[in-house]
């Protein structure tokens, strides 16, 4: 921080960690619930108390950071993964019903692909013959 205590852009920010464990309604608007991000069986009761009077936003739950960057992005859309714990356990699938360990998700797509780098080079050699199809539709 600067020394008259103003902060700037580039100054580091503290968060208070209890803004990290909010849950909000499925507008964005209300705070309507925390989890710690210790144990996701804490997170689904949550969810299920929450779920008696409104939508949770699943799409910004609490502690996604926990993540891991190899489950990210091509595996995350391929297939969601909502948030996990500490302990790596995540809260996964289309409606957020399953939990499944980072072994397990790493796993299914060992058995399916080889690996998940293989899975991605899937994917990727997928979109580049896609955009091919489209340019020669489209006549370039």
């Amino acid at each position: 921080m600067s020394e008259i205590g103003r902060r700037f852009s580039l100054d580091s920010a503290s968060i208070d960690p209890k803004l990290k464990n909010r849950i909000f309604s499925a507008d964005g608007d209300d705070h309507i619930g925390d989890w710690d991000g210790e144990c996701i069986d804490d997170l689904i009761k949550e969810l299920e108390r929450i779920e008696e009077r409104m939508d949770p936003n699943y799409s910004s739950l609490p502690h996604s950071y926990n993540i891991p960057d190899d489950l990210k992005n091509e595996i995350g859309k391929d297939y969601p993964i909502w948030t996990c714990d500490k302990k790596g356990r995540c809260l996964v699938g289309d409606t957020g019903s399953e939990v499944m360990t980072f072994d397990e998700i790493r796993n299914h797509y060992i058995k399916k692909y080889g690996s998940i780098d293989k899975f991605k080079e899937k994917l990727r050699v997928e979109r580049e013959k896609f955009i091919q199809e489209v340019k020669n539709k489209s006549g370039e």
